[in-house]
């Protein structure tokens, strides 16, 4: 996930092999989730938000969901675990303002509410995968 550019980071994911891939975003949600400051610098905000969809869209509750593309489908991390979805939750929540210890970001989207409903989806599903107990 070196590549932060928006439009290349889901191809890139989808290139790694599932043992590679499940490493990437690990480390990335784990480093945001740890580190909140790092989406200032290392970890671009857009990278984060990757690796949390593709978390996301690795389990089940991600099925028929609206944002769950071909090209997130090929990114998603297979068997993903408790911890992992749990990371991501705390990730997501340092990424949109919930933690205590969050950056304040400015991300600019075109659309706030499309954009905030999209978030609160992907929160959705990882808690969803956290109740069914992973």
């Amino acid at each position: 996930m070196n590549n932060a550019s928006a439009p290349y980071l889901l191809e890139g994911l989808a290139e790694l092999s599932p043992a590679e891939r499940h490493q990437a975003v690990s480390l990335v949600v784990l480093r945001v989730w740890e580190t909140p400051q790092i989406l200032l610098g290392d970890i671009p905000p857009a990278q984060a938000l990757a690796a949390i969809a593709a978390v996301a869209a690795g389990l089940p509750g991600a099925q028929g969901r609206p944002w769950l593309d071909d090209r997130l489908r090929a990114a998603a991390v297979p068997g993903v675990t408790g911890e992992l979805a749990g990371r991501a939750l705390c990730a997501l929540d340092v990424l949109v303002g919930r933690d205590r210890e969050s950056v304040p970001l400015e991300l600019h989207v075109s659309d706030g509410d499309a954009a905030g409903a999209l978030l609160d989806d992907l929160r959705d599903v990882l808690m969803d995968g956290l109740r069914r107990g992973l």
